[in-house]
């Protein structure tokens, strides 16, 4: 009995603390812009690594059109992502490329 009550109590003690030894930040980031483009990485050396794409179809009948493409060059590595709107008639109404490096996790601040 009296273990069943120690289990128990242990037990509670660890559920309410745990949240108290978790220290997230969420500030914190671990990848940072860049103005490279693809063309960029490619003429430094970097390799494709891996590639993703994924579409939307919004309520007004455009297409949001996601490229996700990670880069590699030894321990260096980029996420690169690419973003487009287009139309039915497939025209390209908006696109926007935002590639990131990986980088130890730092702070962001105001404007980053």
């Amino acid at each position: 009995m009296v273990a069943r009550k120690l289990k128990f109590f242990l037990i509670i003690t660890f559920f309410l603390s745990f949240p108290l030894i978790l220290k997230a930040n969420p500030n914190a980031d671990q990848w940072m812009e860049s103005d490279k483009s693809y063309k960029d990485l490619i003429n430094e050396g970097f390799e494709v690594k891996s590639y993703a794409m994924n579409n939307i179809e919004t309520a007004n009948g455009l297409y949001i059109l996601l490229f996700v493409t990670v880069l590699q060059k030894n321990n260096d590595i980029y996420e690169c992502q690419e973003y487009q709107t287009i139309d039915k008639s497939i025209e390209t109404l908006n696109m926007t490329l935002i590639c990131k490096e990986l980088v130890q996790p730092y702070e962001k601040g105001l404007g980053t």
